[in-house]
């Protein structure tokens, strides 16, 4: 079953982010013309293909947000940053296999990690060498690794009072007796400080990191949005220009997204917030993903824009229409069989046999 297609639908609102209907709805489109049809910005384009392979490649137990190229794109767009990419964006963006997006969703895309943690079984974490590895609790494969020279320090082992061993990166002088257990790292990343060891997080596009008191009195620092504005609604969506800000729903942090980093704008209000093309919407973004030219190729809504991927393109096989129930992908290509060796051929009749 598929959703209407329509831009003046509730479905508007972020595939990701479930809300009643509300708020204006994007601007409506200029009544047609005889013009083209303008192109999607090349980087839609892109996203739009590596999510449809993502898509393809997912399994029930994956998240949500991969398993519907449409929600993919909304997530890639929330979560990109052109400084300073996401290594599960980068590993996403290298993967032309089904195996190579299995390893990116549960390795962080970082093989080695992946075998140095198969190769110590029930290890927490560990250094290989001077990378910080921590393993997955169930699966070698969703171990992540942290490049501990980045923060000018050594991966090593410590041990803590009461005999714990503690495998961090270490840093005695960015991280000294007496150092703050956070503070900023210039204007875009929180550095912080435990027993020696440091660990630093980049702040997201439209915030930056301000030190401040925590309640107890103590120096810290977290990345905020313009002064120190903080969410008044959890779930909240609004416009500031072209970058769009949302509420997490756990907490009152809020997250930016920099719509015109993809050619895109920031436009609606209330739950209908979102980044979108900046002229021709031609669908709804809950539409459901479907199969078009006799299942060659997938159809989806990605930002407002109607997107078909050929399945070849993206290393894949025919469309299903009910891969995900009702949400249709594109088939992974079945493995290659070895080939069976070739069978000896028979000696013509009537030839004197071998001796």
């Amino acid at each position: 079953m598929k959703r209407p297609i329509s831009s003046g639908l509730c479905g508007l609102v972020v595939a990701l982010v479930l809300a009643a209907c509300g708020g204006q709805e994007p601007p409506a489109n200029a009544p047609a013309t005889a013009t083209a049809r303008k192109e999607a910005p090349a980087s839609l384009q892109h996203v739009s293909e590596t999510c449809a392979r993502i898509a393809s490649c997912t399994h029930a137990h994956d998240a949500p947000r991969l398993r519907d190229p449409s929600a993919c794109v909304d997530w890639w767009v929330a979560h990109a940053d052109a400084a300073a990419p996401e290594p599960l964006l980068k590993c996403f963006t290298q993967a032309t296999s089904c195996d190579q997006v299995s390893t990116c969703i549960h390795g962080g895309g970082d093989a080695r990690a992946a075998q140095f943690c198969s190769q110590r079984p029930g290890v927490v974490s560990g250094c290989d060498g001077d990378r910080l590895v921590s393993c997955g609790d169930d699966d070698a494969q969703e171990s992540t690794v942290t490049d501990c020279p980045s923060l000018g320090a050594s991966c090593r082992e410590m041990k803590a009072a009461g005999g714990l061993v503690i495998r961090a990166c270490f840093a005695p002088q960015k991280c000294p007796p007496g150092a703050p257990e956070a503070r900023c790292d210039g204007t875009d990343s929180v550095v912080s400080c435990h027993d020696g060891a440091i660990e630093r997080a980049k702040c997201r596009p439209g915030t930056r990191c301000e030190e401040h008191k925590d309640e107890s009195g103590d120096a810290t620092a977290s990345c905020e949005l313009p002064g120190r504005r903080r969410c008044g609604l959890l779930g909240a969506r609004h416009c500031e220009g072209d970058q769009l800000v949302e509420c997490s729903t756990q907490d009152r942090k809020a997250r930016v997204s920099d719509c015109a980093g993809f050619g895109l704008r920031c436009t609606g209000s209330g739950p209908r917030a979102g980044c979108y093309v900046p002229a021709d919407i031609e669908c709804d973004k809950e539409m459901l993903p479907k199969c078009a030219e006799g299942g060659n190729s997938l159809v989806f809504c990605a930002a407002g824009r109607l997107q078909k991927i050929a399945c070849s393109s993206i290393g894949m096989g025919a469309c299903n229409p009910t891969a995900r129930g009702a949400v249709a992908a594109c088939t992974p290509p079945e493995p290659a069989r070895p080939l069976a060796a070739p069978t000896p051929a028979s000696a013509p009749a009537g030839a004197p046999a071998k001796k």
